[in-house]
């Protein structure tokens, strides 16, 4: 699934290069993946009340199977929205999101890094498909490659299919009684600000973290590198998502003191990491950027869940999750157009020094939110219903010169 995401890019020069349309048109199909795989979180965290994940997760993986199969057979542009973006995006988000709410059954200590191990596989998939993918369109052309694509999203039934949720307590009572809007989603969340400038900060996050993956193998092919070469941009990015998401998984588990801290220095370096890219040509130095910024990334997203559950408890960890995902969705559904805009105007080295910027915004409200203690709200004042109780009144009484003095 992300190492598709990954190749988002390569799809998009691809498809320019064999079509008339423009890249502002083009990219729209990842932004609509992109989008889609978390926009739909909402309607997908009700789903879960009702269905068992692992059935959600094998539906999503026909769904991304039968959208790269149709996309073989046209060449429409409005057709390769659906194909390439609606059907891949709800298919992918049906499959993150079951996964991560069966960890939430299994794991309570160690979740930070059980969610590190299991978003491991998004680096994995970033490093191994992207060059992959560029193989199979230089082998096999656009038509070909989007088939073989479609047979191997099948895999991802027979993954599903290994996974074993267990039927939660809401699920049986959502079974017997129909429910209101209102029980299927907690919309006091909203009360809570320091969980609005949270899922704020991951909405305007992810405005930056779609620009790479389109404007890296551009800045390649601009700068004058092969196809290939540029593809390996996007592949040190997802190793360091890979490295990245399980360190520091183990660390918050192993040292949860210092999580906060470490997690805005992680904020720090995705913020300052793809600024020299707007500056150099040098192939070794964008490497590393990428990296940084890969690593940098895939924390981000690796923590959210775990400090969601600091900021909303547990228990509404799906609902916090689902309206962190829409955010996360809608920062990448016009995360490239806006960029887009950006260099259109400025130059396509803009990109980088827009995704700086954006960074720097988040980090502010990720700050606030994690440290601004949060509004309790005002214990009522009981009345005094108990009827008084007179006190005791004490004697003292002589009971002759030679005794002892009686209470």
């Amino acid at each position: 699934m992300a190492g598709i995401q990954g190749s988002v890019g390569i799809i998009h020069t691809e498809l320019v290069s064999e079509t008339s349309y423009s890249l502002s048109m083009i990219g729209w199909i990842g932004s609509l993946m992109i989008g889609l795989c978390t926009m739909s979180s909402p309607f997908i965290s009700i789903l879960t009340k009702f269905i068992p994940c692992r059935i959600l997760a094998i539906t999503g993986s026909l769904l991304m199977s039968l959208g790269f199969l149709c996309a073989a057979f046209t060449s429409s542009v409005p057709v390769l929205f659906l194909c390439l973006g609606i059907l891949p995006g709800i298919g992918m988000n049906l499959i993150s999101f079951s996964s991560i709410m069966i960890l939430r059954g299994y794991f309570l200590k160690m979740l930070p890094l059980a969610y590190g191990m299991c978003l491991a596989g998004v680096g994995v998939g970033m490093v191994s498909f992207p060059p992959f993918y560029v193989y199979l369109h230089v082998t096999f052309g656009l038509q070909g490659s989007f088939l073989i694509v479609s047979a191997i999203c099948m895999n991802s039934v027979v993954f599903s299919g290994l996974t074993i949720p267990t039927r939660t307590q809401s699920q049986k009572k959502s079974m017997e009684k129909g429910l209101s809007l209102a029980d299927l989603f907690d919309f006091s969340l909203f009360k809570s600000y320091t969980f609005v400038m949270f899922v704020t900060g991951h909405l305007i996050f992810n405005i930056a973290y779609a620009v790479p993956f389109t404007y890296l193998p551009i800045k390649g092919e601009e700068t004058g590198f092969f196809e290939q070469s540029s593809a390996l941009f996007i592949t040190v990015l997802g190793a360091g998502s890979s490295v990245g998401r399980i360190l520091f998984g183990w660390m918050s588990g192993k040292f949860p003191l210092i999580r906060k801290k470490a997690f805005l220095v992680v904020m720090v370096l995705s913020t300052l990491s793809l600024l020299p890219v707007s500056f150099t040509s040098s192939y070794s130095l964008i490497m590393v950027c990428s990296t940084i910024f890969g690593a940098c990334a895939g924390i981000i997203h690796t923590e959210i869940p775990s400090f969601l559950i600091g900021l909303i408890g547990i228990d509404n960890l799906p609902n916090g999750l689902s309206v962190a995902y829409l955010q996360q969705g809608i920062g990448s559904l016009v995360g490239i157009p806006i960029a887009e805009a950006v260099c259109r105007r400025v130059g396509d080295n803009a990109a980088f020094v827009f995704t700086t910027v954006v960074c720097a915004l988040v980090l502010v409200l990720f700050t606030l939110s994690l440290y601004l203690p949060e509004r309790k709200p005002e214990t009522p004042k009981v009345p005094h219903i108990l009827p008084e109780v007179p006190k005791p009144e004490v004697f003292v009484v002589t009971m002759a010169e030679t005794g002892p003095t009686a209470a």
